[in-house]
């Protein structure tokens, strides 16, 4: 936007200036006859035809410098040609024009030579021009070879640039968008191309190139005052060695970072439990806290938040979910890799309703056995809470339909997940046509035509939804600035806050929990909706309550809804935290001695029972269990207006 502004701007103020000179030039040859007709009529045609330029950009960059140019050639041969004292060829003048631009004037309009000679208008404003050239010019270049400097010199002053170290298509994405924001980049590699070098110098990015986790880079790229630190390699190998590299570099060092947050990219569920044991070692410190934040991030993770939170998998399936005798939700995925599968445990993780009917995943794949062996050495526990089932299929020479047309009725969703986005294409639109009443999420992970075209013949294709395109994921609002985790924040501090009122004792800040903690925050807040849903509620942003025609709820009218089923939503929320712990690797702890229901070490939990065996813990250890549940319900809606939300029911 700021961009397309400036644009205008710009467009105007040229417009002004021609519009102005253009005047002044015809008004001096009507009035005094200077300039000439031939050199007015030069001029403004010149002008004119740059102003062509400037307004449909046929020239991105050094415009004005073509304008100077252009004005002091035309002038001066104009200018020597006919206003020398003598006859003057044209490749003289040629010849004097160009010296123009060494700042220097052929002595041809007076016999004197002197230096008090008074030049011709034509000549003035060439060689005023040709010297505006030549000094912007030379300021051009000065600027090109040291602008790394000069920028860098200007971070280190004002800070709040962003830190990326690592290159490639997904990161070179995340840049393109950052600098589409106008958010000040440096980015960090071991090598680049040539080309490629020089496009990111041409977007604006300052590049430091060499050695991962080298100090000397860390100190030219003014780490110490950036605003955030994206480690965003292709290998998670080299994400989290990057990590301990900033940890070295900050003991060594002592330096104090100004950073609000690192941000590292792991696409492996081991790396995210290696990362976990990493995190309780760092010493990480800002001049802004004692604890640094660092947050990992998983591309295909937020792919499938976002479509579950366009999309949500109870929309049209309501009343079966509200019905305690209601039957479960079942998808079918075709394909079943790093994105089919954390659509599957996002899916685990929601799916958690008033008919407590265990989710069920079908996954037809071609390397089924392998993938079903990969899915449970990750998440070993995932049987207790999903009822998954893994078939061989090769779409290029079997037949998705007969298997689709054998067990139709029993989906509710079918996801297409394959390697890439053409055989996804060829399979979604097929499964389109041959069963067009079942929604149909296709990923498409790089944004093309065929995407607006299928979302522009929704009449043909209304079940098809497209998902996955990394533009729309790979920006500052999604990977730096992560709503989801600034409310599960808010709604901690009010927690902290209310906790320490109550007993005097110091809870943890945000900065200060660990990420299995965080990431249990936001995922109680990613099943908000649903609980809303089971009692016939919604959220609805505050600003848009009037336009919508509902009533925001009070609190007093909150608390009866959610008194009415109260124990099927406790029973509800405690379903979803068990998937949450199990799909984590944690299990039942057996024995409770002295009063501890758990131990982290171990990741085991005495809670992980049903909701009903909960009262078993309680005899144990005088604790209402089920209380906890039934809280997470009753402070919705003080969780819903923290989060800048009004809850109401549904018309």
């Amino acid at each position: 936007m700021k961009k397309i502004i400036h644009t205008h701007a710009s467009v105007l103020f040229y417009s002004l200036f021609t519009l102005i000179i253009v005047a002044l030039l015809w008004g001096f040859h009507l009035k005094i006859r200077t300039p000439n007709l031939f050199l007015a009529t030069m001029v403004t045609i010149v002008l004119c035809g740059y102003w062509f330029i400037f307004y449909f950009q046929i020239l991105k960059n050094n415009r004005i410098q073509l304008l100077l140019f252009i004005v002091a050639v035309t002038s001066g041969v104009y200018g020597f040609k006919f206003h020398a004292i003598e006859d003057y060829s044209i490749t003289n003048a040629l010849y004097s024009t160009f010296r123009l631009f060494l700042l220097d004037v052929d002595p041809v309009f007076s016999k004197s030579a002197s230096k008090f000679t008074t030049y011709p208008l034509a000549i003035e404003i060439a060689r005023w021009t040709a010297a505006a050239y030549t000094i912007s010019t030379l300021f051009s270049l000065i600027y090109l070879f040291f602008n790394q400097s000069f920028k860098l010199v200007l971070y280190r002053i004002f800070g709040n640039h962003i830190v990326i170290s690592g290159y490639h298509h997904k990161s070179k994405v995340l840049i393109e968008n950052l600098r589409k924001q106008q958010k000040k980049v440096v980015l960090i590699v071991e090598e680049i191309s040539e080309s490629q070098m020089t496009y990111m110098r041409e977007l604006g990015v300052i590049l430091l190139i060499g050695k991962q986790g080298s100090t000397s880079l860390y100190k030219k790229c003014k780490l110490s005052s950036a605003e955030y630190f994206i480690i965003f390699n292709e290998e998670d190998s080299k994400n989290l060695n990057e990590i301990l590299a900033l940890n070295e570099f900050v003991k060594e060092t002592g330096v104090s970072l100004s950073l609000k947050q690192v941000i590292v990219h792991l696409a492996y569920h081991q790396s995210y439990e290696l990362f976990e044991e990493i995190e309780t070692d760092l010493s990480l410190k800002t001049n802004r806290a004692d604890y640094l934040p660092v947050k990992p991030f998983n591309l295909q993770k937020v792919v499938a938040e976002k479509l579950f939170n366009e999309y949500p998998l109870h929309e049209g399936y309501e009343e079966r979910l509200r019905n305690p005798n209601g039957e479960a939700l079942h998808l079918l995925f075709i394909g079943f890799g790093q994105t089919g599968q954390h659509l599957a445990l996002q899916a685990i993780e929601r799916a958690h309703y008033i008919n407590s009917a265990q989710l069920k995943i079908t996954i037809l794949d071609k390397y089924a056995e392998k993938v079903k062996k990969e899915w449970y050495e990750n998440y070993p526990k995932s049987k207790r809470v999903a009822d998954l089932t893994f078939y061989t299929i090769d779409i290029e020479t079997d037949s998705i339909d007969d298997y689709v047309h054998a067990a139709e009725a029993a989906y509710t969703h079918i996801f297409v997940c394959l390697k890439n986005d053409f055989d996804d294409l060829k399979a979604g639109i097929q499964l389109g046509k041959t069963i067009p009443h079942l929604p149909i999420y296709l990923k498409l992970s790089e944004k093309a035509q065929i995407s607006h075209w299928l979302h522009t013949n929704t009449e043909k294709f209304n079940k098809l939804y497209l998902f996955g395109n990394y533009e729309e994921i790979l920006t500052y609002d999604y990977v730096v600035n992560d709503q989801l985790e600034d409310r599960a924040k808010n709604i901690h501090e009010a927690y902290r806050k209310s906790k320490e009122e109550g007993s005097k004792k110091k809870q943890g800040t945000w900065d200060q929990l660990s990420t299995f903690l965080k990431e249990s925050n936001r995922n109680q807040l990613n099943h908000a909706e649903v609980k809303l849903m089971l009692m016939g509620l919604k959220a609805v942003p505050v600003g848009e309550i009037e336009k919508s025609g509902h009533k925001a709820l009070t609190p007093q009218e909150y608390i009866a809804a959610a008194q009415e089923h109260l124990t099927l939503l406790g029973a509800a929320e405690h379903q979803r935290w068990n998937a949450f712990h199990f799909l984590r690797g944690w299990d039942i702890l057996e024995e409770i001695v002295d009063g501890k229901t758990k131990d982290p070490d171990k990741r085991l939990h005495a809670c992980l029972v049903s909701y009903d065996d909960l009262k078993k813990i309680e005899e144990i250890t005088g604790e209402d269990y089920q209380k906890y549940d039934s809280d997470v319900v009753l402070e919705l809606y003080q969780t819903m207006q923290m989060g800048g939300y009004r809850i109401v029911k549904e018309l």
